[in-house]
């Protein structure tokens, strides 16, 4: 089974924070790989897919590639030896904007802004269900648009966030990146330039994104970057095909939809969005058997 992580939160996070759910602090992940190593195996990516149908092995994997996320957990998992691939977008190394979504999250959940507009229409953002009631009518905007990242390009402008902000949730420093190379325990992973939703894309732009992606990580890595997972767990027919033409070995989804005959570019994993441990025990015994029966039903 292959977990999927995002943001981990340092402790002294106030006890009321939200980031388009619950968060996970430090202690409470370090709980989680505890418990995780006490019961199962946890091995790299490249020892999953030599025998992915091993038993109670554990994958751990992070998607788009925090930095501050990294500076808190990378000391702690190169010490305990717990292997791990972070699939990392790379726009911001360019532009040094926060990825789409991430922005809208932060826009909604940080204090910002006691109010915005969205569609002529202005929206509350001091109690946690206006929050929540923007968060989700900027997210489904965005995917109706056809243009999540020009979407949300135009909030930016209106609304900026103070770096005080931002800094929670920008990615990866090309310094950070440069760090897997040293690294044994630790991998890179590829999940496209600016993280958009791949099935509204052309063929032509899925390529460039990957490439572009892949090219920067291991040309600050110094390391082949052989895996991606599609962004927010979306991809078509295309994304398949351009995944192989790029070279990558293997892609991550999180809900598979069975449009090719290789299990390695659509492989299942469990997203892990609570600091419940009791939730990331039932998923991961629950979620893991089903997801085992399927697998054996499309073989």
């Amino acid at each position: 089974m292959i977990l999927l992580y995002h943001l981990i939160f340092p402790d002294s996070t106030p006890k009321d924070a939200r980031n388009a759910g619950k968060i996970i602090r430090l202690s409470v992940f370090k709980r989680h790989i505890r418990w995780l190593r006490s019961h199962y195996e946890v091995v790299s990516m490249e020892d999953y897919l030599k025998d992915p149908d091993a038993k109670r092995r554990i994958v751990l994997t992070f998607d788009d590639g925090y930095r501050e996320t990294f500076a808190l957990i990378s000391s702690f998992l190169i010490k305990n030896q717990v292997p791990a691939t972070f699939f990392v977008t790379t726009s911001h190394l360019e532009d040094g904007q926060l990825l789409w979504f991430v922005y809208f999250n932060a826009l909604c959940f940080e204090n910002a802004y006691q109010e915005i507009v969205i569609n002529e229409q202005g929206y509350q953002l001091t109690t946690k269900k206006e929050r929540y009631k923007a968060w989700r009518m900027l997210i489904r905007l965005a995917r109706d648009s056809g243009d999540a990242v020009g979407f949300s390009a135009e909030f930016t402008r209106n609304y900026p966030l103070p770096e005080l902000i931002t800094g929670k949730y920008l990615g990866l420093t090309g310094e950070q990146i440069a760090q897997f190379g040293g690294e044994t325990m630790l991998r890179l992973g590829g999940h496209t330039h600016r993280h958009p939703f791949l099935d509204q894309i052309s063929f032509r732009v899925q390529m460039d994104e990957m490439v572009k992606n892949r090219t920067l990580l291991e040309e600050l890595s110094g390391k082949p970057v052989r895996y991606f997972a599609y962004p927010g767990g979306v991809y078509n027919e295309e994304a398949l095909t351009a995944v192989r033409q790029v070279g990558f070995e293997a892609a991550c989804a999180v809900k598979p939809h069975h449009l090719g005959a290789d299990f390695r570019f659509e492989i299942p994993r469990v997203d892990i969005y609570s600091p419940s441990l009791l939730k990331l025990k039932l998923k991961v015994i629950g979620v893991g058997n089903a997801i085992q029966r399927l697998r054996k039903q499309n073989a």
